[in-house]
């Protein structure tokens, strides 16, 4: 928006003609046509006029009216140091995003580096069964008896080759373990939980650096 369209935008939200917003200004209709028309720009005095006719809010007004225009009103000291301070303030905002940006990704990286500190491994499973528990004194080969007291069946998956069989002591006697096959199974990274967290903060991280670019 142009400071005189703006003039006339606050002149039409109270309802004045601009005779009556010259008189409230205290000054020439004709130089307030030149303001609303872009045909001239105010002193500090005149600014300050219309300031207080209008009830203008600097920090308002700066945030509506086109880059070129705040430059054209850059020599009224009250918006001088209004626009250097947002000057200071479009310099600063890019470069903690940046700061930002490039923390994100150095902590994300150092996530995504620790989850692969253990890769996967492929193991092979062994699968032992036992039938039950047996005394302890009683020969390996030792058969249970259907419904017998000992009698409970268990599997057990291991990825050490133990032999085809070997024995285990338990309360009330002896486990005898016997191999019934074996496959291949993928240890998943202990770690790979820190890979979620990691790719969040990179994606951040790029975030904040495209932001910054298209904040200047």
């Amino acid at each position: 928006m142009k400071f005189g369209d703006y003039l006339k935008h606050k002149r039409a939200q109270r309802g004045w003609t601009q005779p009556e917003a010259a008189a409230r200004a205290k000054i020439e209709q004709s130089y307030l046509s030149k303001l609303e028309n872009g045909k001239s720009i105010p002193s500090s005095d005149i600014y300050h006029r219309l300031v207080d006719a209008y009830g203008i809010d600097a920090q308002e007004m700066a945030g509506v009216l086109f880059p070129a225009e705040l430059d054209r009103l850059r020599e009224i000291d009250a918006l001088r140091d209004l626009l250097l301070e947002r000057s200071r303030a479009d310099i600063q905002t890019p470069r903690r995003l940046l700061i930002a940006g490039l923390a994100a990704l150095m902590i994300g990286g150092g996530f995504v580096g620790f989850s692969q500190v253990e890769p996967a491994r492929i193991l092979t499973q062994y699968t032992y069964q036992s039938s039950g528990v047996i005394a302890a004194n009683a020969p390996a080969n030792t058969e249970i008896p259907p419904g017998a007291p000992g009698e409970d069946e268990q599997t057990r998956f291991i990825t050490q080759m133990r032999g085809p069989m070997f024995t285990e002591q338990v309360p009330g006697g002896k486990r005898v373990w016997n191999l019934v096959g074996s496959g291949v199974t993928v240890k998943a990274p202990p770690y790979r939980w820190a890979l979620i967290p990691g790719m969040a903060l990179i994606i951040g991280g790029l975030g904040c650096f495209f932001v910054a670019w298209r904040w200047r």
